[in-house]
């Protein structure tokens, strides 16, 4: 019985350690923030837009009160009056004048935002970037729940501006084919 006791005690502190580490290695910073910036678009960003930064007849920037980790924090952005309810959201997520860090990176937080639950699987298939065409994107679609959500993309995109490398991950609704004909 005693025997029978320490084996289930010895597997119970192996099973809770073994737990422990597997959360650590698929620790992921990016993907708890955009998926509450996606679950909070139809709110127009409500619960999570701070201070205005920014404002002037055609955009209001706001400071976004959720941050990943270690970077710089996310802008919400207005375009228009409140009644034209258009907004993204944006956030750097590196600057850097090396290329092949850039590059390294790119590829790290594309990975991540594979693992947002919001991220409809298949789709962001992964571009290389290529130094010499100075822009890489991958759109990614949102798991659409709700009709507001229709068209929503986050978009990984890294450009060479200003003689540095910037990885910017920004969210936002496209209009599909039909909607940019009517507007026209």
């Amino acid at each position: 019985m005693a025997m029978t006791k320490h084996v289930l005690s010895s597997f119970l502190l192996f099973s809770v350690s073994a737990n422990a580490q597997v959360s650590f290695k698929i620790s992921n910073d990016i993907s708890p923030v955009l998926s509450k910036v996606i679950k909070d678009f139809p709110n127009h960003f409500s619960n999570i837009k701070g201070d205005v930064l920014e404002e002037d007849p055609q955009i209001t920037n706001y400071a976004c009160l959720l941050n990943i980790k270690d970077m710089p924090p996310g802008i919400i952005t207005q375009y228009g009056s409140e009644k034209d309810d258009e907004y993204s959201w944006s956030n750097v997520l590196l600057q850097t004048e090396n290329y092949a860090e850039a590059k390294k990176k790119f590829h790290v937080f594309y990975s991540e935002i594979k693992k947002t639950s919001a991220i409809i699987n298949g789709s962001g298939d992964y571009t290389e970037p290529d130094e010499n065409k100075k822009f890489c994107s991958v759109l990614f679609n949102v798991e659409p729940d709700k009709a507001i959500t229709k068209n929503i993309v986050v978009d990984l995109s890294m450009q060479y501006e200003m003689s540095e490398w910037k990885i910017t991950i920004s969210l936002y609704q496209m209009k599909d084919e039909a909607e940019i004909h009517q507007s026209k």
